[in-house]
């Protein structure tokens, strides 16, 4: 009888294995004795880099731990730290990492690691071999391959659009785990089956589909075909209305996630700068400047650039292209990217990357704009012919806020100086705003 026990077991191995094994241990065995490593050098990178007093690396490892779950206290106090640092305006960031050897000697043995257990479950659920705490553990592996392969690209994406925010008058904003770790689930999805867009019918029975697929297509600004991170902040500059938030003084966090090669695309990058309110415990910039009289506050720093207005108060003004900025794009998206919300027949008619370089005036404070007039002039020549927008304009979709949107209706010339003047008023308030900037030479 014993030995009858055994044959059965045997057989019972044999035709009814685990969904995946390896070396004689399942696949979630694997990735829990990865995760123990992965937890013990995110603390140890945190701790490298707040000695380094980067903002953005030490805050983007505090974030992944704690995402992947550390419960560790000291790297709870370090995020807390470094977001007081950057909120309250002590720390701009923006200075973009030059060397990652640091983060290469510690995540992608690790990436290595979780790219095995993920192609093994890939594997798997290609013969219909894996159960939903299977698949469920499959998309959460994909996160942690993307980010263990390219935590330093994360950093420097960040960084970047934290210099760009320092040259606009802006404090910095800081990555987001929980958001950014589900875009990269829905990129891989979107990657596989080339259906990124709001209205695409998703297809459910993809093994990489998952309910990330709705909150990025609800939240994100997607770009496919593009497989890099670094350079993101420098493509929505010749934007619009992507940009538009990027412009926001009150925002602090960046969601921003990507999946490189898949099926049906060579890239997928999904992006956005919420207004959610974060941290409330530390007043948002625009929101301490309608205070007629400021708190004292020691802590505070300010950066932002405003106007008084005659009922009290502030509003904070954000522009791009930048005063003095010597490298801006000169056409429409780059003459490459094609952006949605634009309903203007006469844009539609001609294509966007027929039009310059879109120049934006903000303001965050105040209602209504009134008496709007402008003058872009190619330095010491001729004035360039603009399409003038406002909020509220049913020819392009922005938001709420005060904004002047002015489109040059031919691309600007290359490694040339422009000057800008716009003028009018908000909520009754003259105001008039001058400056120059240069395009770049290619």
């Amino acid at each position: 009888m014993m030995r009858m026990a055994l044959f059965c077991g045997a057989l019972t191995a044999l035709f009814c294995p685990p969904a995946v094994t390896q070396d004689g241990g399942d696949v979630a065995g694997r990735v829990a004795k990865v995760d123990s490593k992965m937890l013990t050098a995110l603390f140890e990178l945190a701790v490298h880099f707040d000695s380094k007093k980067d903002p953005e690396a030490a805050h983007f490892f505090c974030e992944c731990a704690i995402g992947f779950g550390s419960t560790e206290e000291k790297i709870k106090a370090l995020k807390k730290k470094w977001e007081d640092e950057v909120y309250y305006g002590r720390s701009r960031g923006g200075v973009v990492l030059s060397d990652v050897k640091v983060i290469d000697e510690k995540l992608p043995g690790l990436a290595k690691e979780y790219k095995g257990a993920f192609d093994d479950l890939v594997k798997a659920a290609g013969k219909g071999k894996l159960a939903d705490d299977e698949t469920a553990l499959l998309h959460r592996v994909a996160a942690k391959v993307e980010l263990t392969e390219s935590a330093g690209e994360y950093i420097q994406a960040t960084q970047r659009f934290n210099e760009l925010r320092s040259k606009l008058k802006l404090r910095a904003v800081l990555w987001d785990f929980d958001a950014s770790s589900k875009f990269i689930q829905a990129g891989w999805y979107m990657a596989e089956t080339g259906d990124y867009l709001s209205d695409g019918k998703p297809e459910e029975k993809a093994i990489s589909f998952s309910d990330c697929v709705a909150f990025a297509k609800q939240n994100a600004v997607t770009a496919p075909d593009i497989d890099t991170l670094r350079d993101h902040a420098d493509r929505l500059r010749a934007m619009c209305l992507a940009r538009q938030d990027l412009l926001n003084p009150d925002v602090r966090r960046i969601w921003l996630g990507r999946w490189g090669k898949g099926a049906k695309l060579k890239g997928l990058t999904a992006y956005r700068i919420p207004r959610d309110t974060y941290r409330p415990d530390i007043a948002t910039p625009s929101s301490r400047s309608r205070e007629t009289v400021a708190a004292d506050r020691d802590q505070w720093v300010d950066i932002e650039e405003s106007l008084s207005l005659k009922a009290g108060g502030k509003a904070l003004v954000s522009r791009y292209p930048y005063d003095a900025e010597t490298n801006a794009p000169f056409t429409f998206g780059d003459g490459e990217n094609w952006e949605h919300g634009w309903s203007d027949e006469a844009v539609k008619r001609k294509g966007q990357t027929s039009f310059g370089l879109p120049v934006m005036l903000r303001f965050f404070g105040g209602k209504e704009l009134a008496d709007v007039d402008y003058e872009v002039k190619k330095k010491g020549g001729y004035a360039v012919s603009c399409k003038k927008y406002l909020n509220g304009d049913k020819r392009v979709e922005l938001d709420d806020l005060p904004t002047v949107l002015l489109l040059p209706e031919k691309p600007l010339d290359k490694g040339t100086t422009y000057t800008v003047k716009i003028s009018g008023k908000l909520d009754g308030t003259v105001f008039e705003k001058k400056w120059e900037f240069t395009t770049r030479e290619k």
